[in-house]
């Protein structure tokens, strides 16, 4: 959902800036983009956190267990 909102915001068509002022798109670019970087930031702490908690080394095993459970 976030990748959606984040193509329409940040990305909107020709005609749509015209009208727009330019200093809200530029806000809500910078909101959205926050929003995404923070919440990368937090799962990749996770992932850390599960891989230590599991071994510490990323088997095949660890991956695709990291993939259903994060994914």
């Amino acid at each position: 959902m976030l990748a959606v909102i984040t193509h329409s915001l940040i990305a909107p068509a020709i005609d749509e800036r015209s009208d727009m002022e330019p200093g809200i798109l530029t806000l809500v670019s910078r909101m959205v983009h926050a929003i995404h970087a923070a919440n990368q930031r937090r799962l990749e702490r996770q992932i850390g956190e599960y891989v230590e908690v599991n071994g510490g080394r990323i088997t095949d095993d660890l991956e695709r267990r990291i993939g259903q459970h994060f994914c």
